[in-house]
């Protein structure tokens, strides 16, 4: 039994799903992609037994229908070693020997039984279905991942969470010293909460990195289903209640501060160099039009300091922030000017677009630090 198709399009589409496959599994088989071909069409399926990727492929030419695994890696690494042109699989049944022709010559593998392969598991009871246009899901959670906390101690926090409400998306995600959120405006007749792991939801930025079309999302109590034209993705939703985000966000922030972005970054970017390397603390002080940017490191004698014109409405203020944190932010944004807004020296400083998108409201919070 044989197919053939584009050597191109098949290592596209394997390297997006392969990264779902880990290093050490607990089953062998999930070392491996299935491939399932019914009616001209390949599926291929990646797992790691609690995230599962698949997509569908075209063939250019097929005798039958056929099913088997075969190792990822021994066949990513084969198949990205050749330039675009059509792949020949000629596949024994009875031995499982598995010859892959190309142009200059051949590679020869044995396959797997497919009957070993773990079934897939969609969403039972689904609770929630939304759609939503792919590259809107993408940076939001490209911004989220930023502010996910990365230690273990609180399990929700190593989390995206989805908070589907009446008339809004909100995508978010907080460590306790910075938080991103992003409301986008869409309506549903049902309401919840779904908390999307780290592994995941990395993954299925991943997977969102070239898709321009429409995404569909379908979430229930424990798992979700996200579906592209390209791909779909099978993944466990974390259990537990996530914290009540929007109770740390500030609502009083008379002082205003307007600046181009990738200028604020920039500066950034040199005042840090001497900033102490364990702290990275920056310093904000603002007064009428003009914002001065300082950091320093005493223990090794030096600073640096910096003047920035801005747009600047409010009283005096000195206020500091881990330099490190707000420049993750500010990069995780798109808009040619951004706006902090400030109610004091220890309350949070939130960060926006100077202009936001339609239908969508992009928020990002970072803590102050104390300074002695």
């Amino acid at each position: 039994m044989y197919f053939v198709l584009s050597s191109n399009i098949l290592s596209t589409h394997i390297n997006t799903i392969g990264r779902v496959i880990v290093q050490k599994n607990n089953l062998r088989i999930l070392d491996c992609f299935l491939f399932d071909i019914k009616d001209n069409v390949l599926t291929i399926t990646a797992s790691d037994n609690d995230t599962t990727f698949v997509t569908h492929l075209a063939l250019n030419e097929c005798d039958g229908d056929m099913c088997f695994a075969v190792n990822a890696k021994i066949l990513q690494d084969a198949i990205k070693e050749i330039s675009d042109q059509p792949l020949r699989f000629e596949f024994d049944a009875n031995s499982f020997e598995l010859i892959v022709r190309y142009q200059n010559g051949q590679y020869k593998l044995m396959a797997q039984d497919a009957s070993e392969y773990p079934t897939l598991k969609e969403t039972e009871g689904t609770q929630i279905s939304l759609t939503m246009h792919a590259p809107t899901l993408f940076t939001s959670i490209s911004r989220a991942l930023v502010s996910a906390a990365k230690e273990n101690l609180r399990p929700q926090l190593n989390a995206i969470c989805f908070d589907v409400r009446k008339e809004s998306l909100n995508i978010v995600a907080c460590d306790g010293n910075q938080l991103s959120r992003t409301k986008i405006q869409q309506s549903s007749d049902m309401q919840g909460v779904f908390l999307l792991s780290m592994r995941p939801a990395t993954l299925l930025k991943n997977m969102l990195t070239k898709e321009q079309e429409n995404v569909n999302l379908n979430l229930s109590e424990r798992s979700a289903v996200i579906e592209t034209e390209n791909f779909k993705m099978v993944c466990r939703l974390l259990e537990g209640k996530y914290p009540n985000y929007e109770s740390i966000i500030p609502t009083k922030n008379h002082n205003v501060l307007t600046i181009n972005r990738m200028a604020l970054v920039s500066a950034l970017r040199r005042i840090m160099i001497f900033a102490n390397p364990n702290a990275v603390l920056v310093t904000f002080r603002l007064s009428n039009s003009t914002l001065n940017i300082s950091s320093q490191d005493v223990d090794f004698g030096k600073s640096a300091e910096e003047n920035m014109l801005c747009d600047y409405t409010g009283i005096p203020m000195n206020i500091a922030f881990k330099g490190s944190i707000m420049l993750d932010l500010l990069q995780n944004l798109d808009s040619e000017e951004v706006v902090i807004k400030l109610a004091s020296p220890t309350s949070p400083g939130l960060i926006e677009p100077a202009e936001q998108k339609e239908n969508e409201e992009v928020l990002l919070l970072t803590a102050p630090a104390l300074v002695f």
